[in-house]
């Protein structure tokens, strides 16, 4: 039989690990604008190399931007 006055605790899940997104999203973008400058420095070779590099760190940059946005931190 169900006790009416007992106070029942919900289980929470495990708390979340925002800086591992966050720390591989800036980890990508560091690498990604490496890549981009190296290429650019090669020339005639490195365009689709510079090109795609540019677009994943773009790409990052967007990440961060709404993982800081949707995590509420000020």
């Amino acid at each position: 039989m169900n006790d009416p006055y007992r106070i029942e605790t919900r289980r929470h899940a495990p708390p979340r690990k925002p800086w591992a997104l966050r720390a591989l999203l800036w980890a990508v973008l560091v690498v990604a604008v490496a890549i981009n400058v190296v290429a650019n420095t090669i020339g005639d070779g490195g365009l689709y190399l510079g090109l795609g590099s540019g677009l994943v760190a773009v790409a990052c940059l967007v990440g961060l931007v709404v993982h800081h946005v949707r995590s509420g931190r000020r």
